[in-house]
């Protein structure tokens, strides 16, 4: 298993890096040219051309069932599912599949509305309550990959 950060979308960046290196998952952080970060050592870093969609794709082409990704990009969520691997959103929740087409729609109608000159508000600020659900959801898919890696063995 490794854990994907899509970078432009990573408020908790540090604490999965640090609860991945507890439990010796590789940490895999995407970011564009513009996003480029410090990340440390023994977490690996992909570094992609500035571009729509660059780091997701990247992403997307690297990704692999098992794999655990975290993103608020609905977009990306749905082209992961498919492949086998979780996603879970720095919020604390996890995206199903069943749930990604009125995401997928939603988000459409919200940038129609955005085309034509409307305003649509955008997601509330992360609380500290999201925080504790993201960790508490993160260390639960850790640990569950981790115990099913190690029955394997």
């Amino acid at each position: 298993m490794k854990v994907y950060l899509d970078a432009d979308g990573a408020p908790w960046r540090d604490l999965v890096i640090e609860r991945a290196k507890r439990h010796e998952v590789t940490v895999v952080v995407v970011a564009d040219y513009s996003h480029v970060l410090s990340v440390g050592d023994g977490v690996e870093q992909v570094v992609v051309d500035d571009g729509m969609d660059a780091a997701d794709y990247a992403i997307v082409n690297r990704v692999q069932e098992g794999d655990l990704v975290i993103t608020d990009d609905v977009g990306l969520a749905s082209l992961i599912l498919p492949k086998g691997a979780k996603v879970i959103s720095p919020r604390g929740y996890e995206f199903a599949e069943g749930s990604m087409e009125g995401r997928l729609i939603r988000r459409w109608f919200h940038r129609k509305v955005r085309m034509a000159g409307g305003r649509i508000k955008g997601p509330p600020r992360l609380t500290m309550q999201d925080r504790d659900k993201f960790l508490a959801l993160l260390e639960s898919k850790i640990m569950n990959a981790t115990r099913r890696t190690h029955a394997g063995s």
